[in-house]
């Protein structure tokens, strides 16, 4: 289903509202500092390089019958078969809008009703292109949108397309849209894709940098959206204007489930000292929330108490860019019960340990990786137990090395006293760099 000029038609004219301060939504900003832990709970691990020269890997999704498929930035899907192995040619190319903060990015797997798999991919796409005159119908088309509704009219937008896998060759059928949303800039896109354990599919939509409409009820942007399958809007509730599950985001790129279905884990960035941003810098956040959140962007950033919206469980005050997220809910994960979230700017995973019970919270923070990688996005949790990493030097704000970007796999060791000989001739070797 297209959501484009009918949906603005369909939610009517209105003002974008203005951005009300913190101090009138009786919220009290604060800086909590998540203690380090003092006992470290990580497994002793291993190290290996699964594939080099890699163009900003964004997520990964593990088939089934082993092996997996991965999404590079510039729009390929890649094959990485049940040995780590490498397809040197691409599964599918999506011929799509690469740019700054978006491109090809989630991707999820589901057994349809019929037995078949699909693969479903989220992707930004620019429609200004064309002829002269086109380009300008184009234009007019967009303006009056925009005369309609103030968050409508762009010419990007995020789309969810989904691949039927041919059961006898595992080759991609063609691609099918199911979702066209927008607005789509080149920065905030969001871009997360997983389905729920409702099997339901989720998709996250960043602010686009313009803020100030998400806070309007008929918004797109600054959400975690709920689809059918089949690409069918379903909202919380049935009077909904938008299938929000959570609202008040910035620009988040990664989500995970309570096997439940009760918490969501969500990371989102922090604002960066653009104009709309108000000059706010930093309080980078990890949430644990319940559908119907409201996490307070773009009122709010970063820690607070009072109010009716709901404070993250983990501020960075210092941006660190998170960007990847893999959470290992059940203790008895080798890795135990943690988040595992990368950082764009510091170059770490780290883990941020949850407890036991139910409502998780929050206990402290341990660094898993920190070995001079550059920049790190993609973080997965494999059904094998180990973690996978990628690296995002070629994004354009790295500084990337002859064989960037790299697929690391974290392998835990049963033997702990290991570690140290697994290491030898791994990744590790490579000799620390500044992060930018």
């Amino acid at each position: 289903m297209a959501w484009g000029l009918a949906a603005a038609l369909a939610a009517g004219c209105g003002r974008t509202p203005d951005i009300p301060s913190a101090e009138s939504r009786g919220l009290v900003t604060t800086d909590p500092i998540t203690p380090a832990c003092d006992t470290p709970a990580l497994p002793a691990f291993a190290i290996d390089t699964l594939a080099r020269g890699l163009e900003v890997p964004w997520d990964v999704a593990f088939l089934p019958g082993g092996g997996a498929l991965l999404t590079e930035r510039p729009g390929r899907i890649r094959r990485i078969d049940a040995e780590g192995r490498l397809d040197p040619e691409p599964w599918a190319v999506v011929d799509g809008l690469a740019s700054e903060e978006v491109g090809l990015m989630g991707i999820d797997t589901r057994v349809a009703d019929d037995g078949g798999h699909q693969v479903y991919v989220a992707a930004a796409f620019d429609h200004a292109g064309g002829s002269a005159a086109v380009r300008a119908a184009k234009g007019l088309v967009r303006r009056v949108a925009r005369l309609l509704h103030p968050a409508w009219g762009h010419p990007r937008s995020l789309q969810v397309l989904r691949y039927e896998v041919d059961p006898a060759s595992g080759a991609a059928g063609p691609p099918r849209p199911l979702a066209r949303i927008v607005p789509q800039g080149s920065l905030h896109g969001g871009g997360a894709l997983a389905f729920g354990p409702d099997g339901h599919l989720y998709l996250t939509n960043g602010d686009g940098a313009d803020p100030a409409p998400t806070l309007r009820d008929d918004a797109w942007g600054g959400r975690l959206l709920r689809f059918t399958p089949e690409g069918a809007a379903a909202p919380l509730q049935a009077s909904d204007r938008v299938p929000a599950v959570v609202r008040g985001l910035r620009n988040s790129q990664a989500f995970s489930f309570s096997p439940d279905g009760g918490r969501i884990a969500m990371l989102d960035h922090g604002p960066t000292g653009m104009v709309n941003d108000g000059g706010r810098v930093g309080n980078d956040e990890f949430n644990l929330v319940r559908p119907g959140d409201d996490l307070g962007w773009p009122i709010v950033a970063g820690a607070f108490e009072g109010g009716d919206l709901v404070s993250p469980a983990v501020e960075w005050t210092r941006a660190i860019a998170p960007a990847g997220m893999a959470v290992s809910w059940q203790e008895a994960s080798p890795w135990g019960r943690a988040a595992f979230v990368s950082g764009l700017l510091d170059g770490r995973v780290r883990a941020v340990r949850l407890s036991d019970g139910s409502p998780a919270r929050v206990v402290c923070e341990e660094p898993v990786l920190d070995r001079g990688f550059g920049r790190l996005r993609m973080v997965a949790l494999a059904p094998d137990g180990s973690l996978w990493v990628g690296t995002s030097n070629r994004d354009g704000r790295g500084s990337p090395r002859a064989d960037d970007d790299l697929l690391l796999r974290l392998r835990p060791l049963q033997d702990e006293g290991a570690q140290s000989e697994a290491y030898a001739g791994t990744e590790q070797s490579r000799s620390p760099r500044s992060v930018p």
